[in-house]
C-alpha cells in the first residue's frame, strides 16, 4: 500500500517559492493536494503551507496569501524602524525583530477553530523547538499529546514558525502528570519517565489530583534533576504516598522548527514507519523555499563576533538543516524521493531574488513567484515531477 509524503521546508516570505511550485503541481494530478497525499509535513512557513493544505486550501489561495497578508507579519524592512520601539522597550536592545501579533492575526485568520485533532486526512506534521528542554517539539494530528492536549493549529503553527531574532519565543502550556515515587514534607520524587534535566521544572506548579493529599497545590522552588526531585516553596499538610497522581503546570519555550529540521521530510520518513508502512511504499515530494547562495567570505566570517553573527547564523542553520535531511531521506527511501529546489539567484529569470525571509516586497514576492514558474516549466522538473507522479500513481 503506498503512502505518500508532502514535506515543505522553512524560509519565511520564501513559502511563495513553495506554494508556486504546488499550484502547478496541483494542476498536474487534478486532484486537491490533502486527498493526494496521506501525510504533509511543514516546518515554519512549511507549518503554515501544510495546515493550509491539509484543511482544504487550494496553492492558489495560498499564493494569494502571502502576496496579500505578509506586510502585517513583517510590517516593517529596518532595525531602527519607529514602529518596532513597542520591542525595545518591553525587551530592550536585544529585541527580537518583530513582534508576533501580526503573524498570530494572520494565523487566525486562516485557520479560524480548526484544532490540530481536528484534521484526520490528510495526517499533519509540524516541527517546532522547545528551548527548556532543548529538544524538538514534533505536533501530530492523529495522536494526541497529554503535554499540550489539542491545541489550535495557528498555535502550532506559530510555535514552528517563531524564527529567533525575528520574533519572540511563543509560551505553550504543558501539563506533565505522573505517579509519585515517594515524598517528604518539603519535597516529592516524580515518577521514572519524568526529566533528568536540572531545573526543568524550577517555578512551576504541582498539585496532587489523586490518591493521598489530593487537592493539595505547591510551587517547585528548585527541581534536581539527578534524582527526580523536587523541592517545594511550602511543605504538604498531607504528604502524598506512592502513586498519588500528580500534575505540573509548566510551559513550552517554542521557537521555530528549523533549528531541528528545517526540512522535515526525515521526520515524516520515520512517522511513517512508525505508522507500520514499508519503506518501498514510502514516496516523498520535498520542496523548498529557494537554496542561498549570498556568500560569507572567510576574511568576514573569521572576524564577525557575537552580534554580527545573529542574523546570519540563523539563515547558515536552516539551510544546513535541510541539506542534511535531504541527504537522510535520500539514503532512506532512495528513488522515491523527488527535491525540488533551485538557487536564488539570476539564473532563472535574470532578475534578484532575496534570501531574506522578510522581504516582502512586492518586487521581491513578484520576483519568486516567477522564477518558481520559469523553474517548473523546466524540461528536466517536468520530467521528473511526471517521473514520480506515474511511480507513486
Amino acid at each position: 500500500m503506498s503512502f505518500r509524503i508532502l514535506s515543505l521546508d522553512g524560509g519565511g516570505i520564501r513559502g511563495v517559492v513553495a506554494a508556486t511550485m504546488l499550484a502547478a503541481i496541483e494542476q498536474r494530478i487534478n486532484q486537491p493536494l490533502n486527498e493526494y497525499f496521506d501525510l504533509i509535513a511543514g516546518t515554519s512557513t512549511g507549518s503554515i503551507l501544510a495546515g493550509a493544505i491539509a484543511i482544504g486550501r487550494s496553492s492558489q489561495e495560498i499564493v494569494d496569501l502571502y502576496k496579500q497578508r505578509s506586510s502585517i507579519i513583517f510590517p516593517y524592512r529596518s532595525l531602527f524602524s519607529p514602529k518596532r520601539l513597542p520591542l525595545l522597550l518591553k525587551y530592550g536592545l536585544s529585541a527580537p525583530k518583530f513582534s508576533d501579533s501580526g503573524l498570530i492575526q494572520v494565523l487566525q485568520a486562516v485557520f479560524g477553530d480548526v484544532r490540530l485533532l481536528d484534521i484526520n486526512k490528510p495526517r499533519l506534521l509540524i516541527v517546532s523547538y522547545d528551548t527548556i528542554s532543548r529538544g524538538a517539539i514534533i505536533f501530530k494530528s492523529w495522536r494526541q499529546n497529554p503535554d499540550y492536549g489539542n491545541l489550535p493549529l495557528w498555535e502550532a503553527c506559530v510555535c514552528s514558525a517563531a524564527a529567533p531574532t525575528y520574533f519572540p519565543a511563543h509560551k505553550l502550556d504543558r501539563k506533565i502528570s505522573g505517579v509519585t515515587e515517594n515524598a517528604t514534607a518539603n519535597s516529592i520524587t516524580l515518577e521514572q519517565g519524568a526529566s533528568a534535566v536540572e531545573d526543568i521544572y524550577n517555578n512551576t506548579q504541582i498539585s496532587i489530583h489523586s490518591g493521598v493529599g489530593k487537592g493539595q497545590v505547591r510551587k517547585i522552588k528548585k527541581y534536581i534533576g539527578f534524582s527526580r526531585r523536587a523541592l517545594l516553596d511550602s511543605p504538604w499538610e498531607r504528604i502524598p504516598e506512592e502513586n498519588s497522581s500528580y500534575l505540573i503546570k509548566a510551559t513550552y519555550s517554542s521557537i521555530d522548527g528549523g533549528v531541528a529540521a528545517n526540512n522535515p521530510s526525515s521526520c515524516a520518513v520515520a512517522e511513517a514507519l512508525r505508522l507500520g508502512y514499508k519503506v518501498e511504499d514510502i514516496s516523498v515530494l520535498s520542496i523548498g523555499t529557494g537554496e542561498l547562495t549570498r556568500i560569507i567570505p572567510f576574511e568576514k566570517a573569521q572576524g564577525l563576533g557575537l552580534i554580527e553573527w545573529a542574523a546570519p547564523l540563523i539563515s547558515v542553520l536552516l539551510d544546513a538543516s535541510s541539506g542534511v535531511y535531504e541527504y537522510i531521506t535520500d539514503k532512506m527511501i532512495h528513488d522515491r524521493v523527488l527535491r525540488l529546489q533551485f538557487k536564488l539567484d539570476r539564473g532563472l529569470t535574470g532578475k534578484p531574488l532575496s534570501d531574506d525571509i522578510d522581504d516582502v516586497s512586492p518586487e521581491n514576492i513578484n520576483n519568486l513567484i516567477e522564477a518558481a514558474e520559469v523553474y517548473m516549466q523546466q524540461s528536466s522538473v517536468e520530467a521528473a515531477l511526471q517521473n514520480f507522479l506515474h511511480i507513486h500513481q
